[in-house]
């Protein structure tokens, strides 16, 4: 069976477009890794994650086992 997560990474450019007056919480850098952004698609590292309805989400992430 295929689980998606309900935490999801997000690319900078996609958390400011659907949070423009809040500062995202990050990963430190040395927790952070690449992931797909789950609004856009594009490859990202910026440690930013955000809790969405994997159905409702674009690029959705497998749960990590």
């Amino acid at each position: 069976m295929i689980r998606y997560s309900w935490t999801q990474p997000a690319c900078e450019n996609c958390w400011f477009d659907h949070y423009p007056n809040r500062e995202p919480a990050r990963l430190t850098l040395d927790h952070r890794e690449t992931e797909v952004c789950v609004y856009c698609g594009i490859e990202t590292w910026s440690g930013i994650y955000v809790r969405i309805n994997p159905n409702e989400a674009a690029h959705p992430t497998l749960v990590k086992s």
